[in-house]
């Protein structure tokens, strides 16, 4: 059954030529959802407010979870195990879930591609005569646990947010109030040089062109260099000057501004100021120009974007030791401007703000906040209710040029690209533009506005 694209399935257009005909295999037709939300990069020279230096406290100590239950941590457990195992539906692929509350893991949950899925798929594939290894995608798929790297996509926006807001807080940035010319030269005697403040581009209101290509500008991730055609846009006249665009090309020149101000890249930056602080060992992609995709494209584990979600959730403190400015994590939570396809979502310094929560039945007057990415790579934090919930979908790194984490080649020819794959959370597979249901039942899209409600209403009596 092939249903017309329709506007909640925009972002699927760029998927159009990327599956061929009588070529199809995991490595190739997994193509179901590449980087459908991608995301931005960094760069060269410019000022620096303070010379670098290495950050003067010493190594943490190692910080291991501790595992509590449901029932030890007020949980009903019959509503927790309701809910996940929605979250863990056959259908949504889900590889990794974790609740966090009272600072210990209290729900984590791994898996690989089901057999229902598996199935699906190689009906959809026979009934349109493409080819279809099922053995193979089980191999890539099938199997998933705590060591799995799962990815960020637009959740590593919030990333480059906090480490702006640690280079304001160690002297390397002024304030979020200075243009952001001051750090992209090639702004200077242009007409953005005094127009674009590094506020307007954490709140994605710089006024500037977003490309083409879907969700977001999501076409910059198809060229070897992301960064020259984020810092090159001009401005979008139609556009009033409080206008609000999301844009991973805004969040691209994030890593620009940082590695102008303080000397390090945004990898560099942040092993030294934030990911070693509380023990993330991450992989952050590049493109071909050797530039990180600060918009995107940040490979850890589950666990560690629990961390990260516990540091904020924490008020920006890990282990005694101030790593975030709580006065960042306050002023990153102020809304900048109401999203465009929801009346209770606000957006900040690159995170959304959940005024209430709607599972598509019943309406929870509560505030969260959280990083979210494509196909629902959310962390989710919820601070009355001491809450960090991480969800993360299937994935799969494809390096088929070099051995590094490079975002390089032509998408028409993946089997000589490196690029990222994650399964859609639902019954559905996409091709040239058109959308299949892998089954004769009706859609199914994860809701993970009911993750998090159900999660909360396991707390309350």
């Amino acid at each position: 059954m092939a249903l017309t694209t329709h506007s909640g399935f925009l972002f699927f257009g760029f998927m159009k030529n990327m599956i061929k005909k009588n070529n199809l295999f995991p490595s190739t037709t997994v193509r179901i959802c590449i980087s459908c939300l991608l995301l931005c990069g960094c760069g060269g020279s410019g000022s620096s407010s303070r010379e670098p230096q290495e950050p003067g406290s010493t190594q943490p100590p190692s910080f291991y979870w501790e595992i509590s239950s449901p029932e030890e941590q007020g949980m009903d457990p019959n509503k927790v195990q309701e809910i996940m195992e929605y979250v863990l539906d056959d259908d949504f692929n889900t590889q990794g879930l974790i609740v966090v509350r009272g600072n210990k893991i209290v729900v984590e949950e791994y898996r690989g591609i089901s057999e229902s899925t598996l199935s699906g798929l190689q009906s959809v594939f026979s009934n349109n005569d493409w080819d279809f290894d099922i053995d193979e995608w089980r191999n890539t798929w099938g199997t998933r646990d705590q060591y799995s790297l799962v990815t960020s996509w637009s959740t590593a926006k919030s990333f480059a947010s906090s480490l702006i807001g640690i280079a304001i807080e160690e002297g390397f940035i002024d304030s979020v109030d200075q243009y952001a010319s001051t750090y992209l030269p090639n702004w200077t005697g242009t007409d953005k040089e005094n127009s674009v403040t590094i506020k307007d581009i954490l709140e994605m209101r710089s006024r500037l062109q977003c490309p083409l290509g879907g969700n977001g500008g999501s076409s910059i991730y198809y060229q070897e260099d992301q960064l020259t055609p984020s810092i090159e846009r001009d401005f979008n006249q139609d556009l009033p000057d409080n206008g609000w665009v999301y844009c991973n090309a805004d969040t691209m020149l994030l890593g620009e501004v940082l590695l102008n101000a303080t000397g390090f890249d945004a990898m560099e930056f942040g092993e030294r100021y934030l990911f070693s602080k509380i023990g993330m060992t991450v992989e952050w992609w590049r493109d071909g120009e050797n530039k990180y995709l600060t918009y995107c494209c940040l490979d850890t584990t589950t666990r560690d974007f629990a961390r990260f979600g516990l540091l904020w959730l924490n008020q920006g403190v890990w282990q005694g030791e101030q790593i975030i400015s709580s006065t960042w994590i306050e002023e990153s939570l102020k809304p900048a401007a109401k999203v465009n396809w929801s009346e209770t979502i606000e957006y900040g310094y690159q995170w959304y703000m959940h005024e209430g929560l709607n599972d598509g039945e019943d309406f929870l007057d509560v505030f969260a906040y959280g990083a979210k990415g494509y196909s629902t790579n959310h962390i989710t934090i919820v601070p009355s209710y001491d809450l960090v919930i991480v969800r993360n979908s299937l994935y799969s790194r494809n390096i088929n040029v070099g051995s590094e984490s490079v975002r390089t080649g032509d998408l028409d020819d993946l089997d000589n690209a490196n690029y990222h794959l994650t399964l859609y959370p639902g019954n559905l597979f996409i091709r040239g533009g058109q959308v299949y249901l892998m089954d004769s039942s009706n859609i199914k899209q994860f809701n993970s506005e009911a993750m998090v409600k159900g999660f909360i209403e396991s707390l309350i009596e």
